[in-house]
């Protein structure tokens, strides 16, 4: 149930990095400040933009093996534990993203284009080490395991955008936006040591960690007599208050930076940008709730009541269930005094250069380095790009980018007319799917990699084409 509260807060924020290059995408600016829409345009609720993306270094193949005809854990004894563990990573990550468009205006100025937006924006990432899953699968075959670095990191906020792009050359365009921020949700979990030994016929866990999270409608208990959280008796969303819905858990701000410079003469044709975005703070309240990990060592006892028989009950999804539930039992932490924090915002920087076709301007080729910097969940992304922009009102670009999550293919095709806006497009395009799940309402799930990125959007146009300079 632990799980299923962090879940919550993952309804999770990376940018469509497929349309860096398009000028009639209107969301440009998200990825560099110095852009300007083509045209004016209002955006609305639900229809204006939505980006949900996952990203991971494993699949669903990383965990789940044909068996007897049936699929199964990769807990299951006859799933060899040397093929299960060469399919992992040291540090195994997934990340869940979320960022949706609630109103978004956009209008032209004489020199400049100017945005006002506001958003919903949520980004989930998870680490769980190697050590961890060979401990669960091959338990007793060693006295003695250290796990480190296991964690969860979720951030949930509103946010108020006021930016600008601006021509200061006949070569240069400059960009800001300010950001004024609102927090819903948080947590962090963090345990940066976990010694596990075998103790007599028993294992003995020892570890160093912490947690600070703050979820509406979220209660988790302490066990009687104690101050040590109850995570199997948790509640969510049971305890409905208004209030701790409509207050925000913090406050914070951020700044994104851009510039675009194009060359003339003989290097014309060649345009390079570069971006900082997001450079800024969040500090949240002192409802903030804390935790740390017990100064003694507990006994475990689990991932020995998994089971594998046919039917329902016995589902992988239940099979996941009691290994999650398994794996709070290495766990444990005492309630601390409740206090606020500042910290840091996961800023992103992105480097670009597009070069023109001589023979037709209105096909391009480019190059993005885009980098997350998120601590342990950084992510570093290099990507080239193929652009077609054959008429004012239409266009389309095809990526092929490579990251610590593995290589992927993008597009984005863009409809730019007069009266309304629309795109479709993803960062990762994929055919190794499963079969449709029941539990995800017949969704189909990528089989190699958890890498899935859908944006789309529509906007209603207000005015004539332009750009900041005449490019064309």
């Amino acid at each position: 149930m632990f799980a299923a509260a962090l879940s919550f807060t993952a309804a999770s924020a990376q940018n469509f990095n497929s349309a860096y290059f398009l000028d009639g995408y209107k969301y440009r600016h998200r990825l560099n400040p110095a852009f300007a829409s083509t045209r004016s345009y209002i955006a609305l609720p639900a229809a204006g933009n939505t980006s949900v993306a996952t990203q991971s270094n494993m699949g669903i193949q990383t965990f789940i093996f044909p068996v007897d005809g049936q699929l199964a854990t990769f807990m299951h004894p006859d799933v060899n534990a040397s093929e299960f563990l060469s399919g992992l990573h040291k540090n195994n990550v997934i990340g869940v993203d979320l960022n949706t468009n609630l109103v978004t205006v956009g209008k032209w100025g004489k020199k400049g284009f100017t945005t006002v937006e506001f958003n919903l924006r949520s980004s989930t990432s998870a680490n769980l080490p190697k050590d961890l899953f060979d401990f669960a699968k091959n338990l007793g075959q060693k006295t003695a395991y250290d796990i480190s670095n296991l964690g969860v990191r979720s951030r949930n906020y509103l946010e108020l955008a006021l930016g600008h792009s601006h021509q200061i050359t006949g070569h240069l365009n400059i960009g800001a936006k300010l950001k004024i921020l609102a927090g819903i949700a948080v947590a962090d979990v963090n345990i940066d040591r976990m010694d596990i030994t075998m103790d007599r016929d028993r294992w003995s866990v020892r570890s160093e960690g912490s947690l600070k999270a703050y979820v509406p409608t979220l209660d988790i208990p302490l066990k009687p007599g104690s101050s040590e959280l109850d995570f199997e008796n948790l509640t969510l969303g049971e305890n409905f208050d208004m209030n701790s819905i409509m207050t925000p858990a913090g406050y914070g701000a951020a700044l994104d930076l851009g510039a675009e410079y194009r060359f003339g003469g003989i290097l014309k044709g060649l345009n390079v940008s570069a971006a900082v975005l997001d450079l800024g703070f969040m500090s949240w309240g002192k409802n903030i709730m804390r935790a740390s990990t017990s100064e003694n060592s507990w006994e475990f006892a689990g991932f020995d009541d998994i089971s594998f028989d046919a039917g329902d009950e016995n589902s992988i999804g239940n099979q996941f269930e009691a290994l999650g539930q398994d794996m709070l039992g290495l766990i444990k932490m005492n309630r601390d005094q409740s206090e606020g924090y500042t910290e840091m915002l996961s800023c992103t920087v992105n480097l670009a250069a597009e070069y023109e076709m001589p023979f037709y301007r209105k096909m391009s080729v480019g190059f993005l380095y885009s980098s997350r910097i998120a601590g342990q969940y950084t992510k570093n992304e290099g990507r080239f790009f193929f652009n077609l922009s054959p008429a004012r009102w239409f266009g389309l670009s095809a990526s092929y980018g490579a990251s610590e999550y593995g290589s992927s293919l993008g597009a984005i095709v863009n409809f730019d007319l007069p009266g309304i806006g629309l795109f479709v497009g993803s960062d990762y395009v994929f055919w190794d799917v499963t079969k449709p799940i029941d539990a995800l309402g017949g969704i189909s799930l990528p089989y190699k990699k958890m890498n899935v990125n859908l944006n789309f959007g529509l906007t209603f146009n207000i005015s004539r084409y332009r750009t900041l300079g005449d490019w064309r």
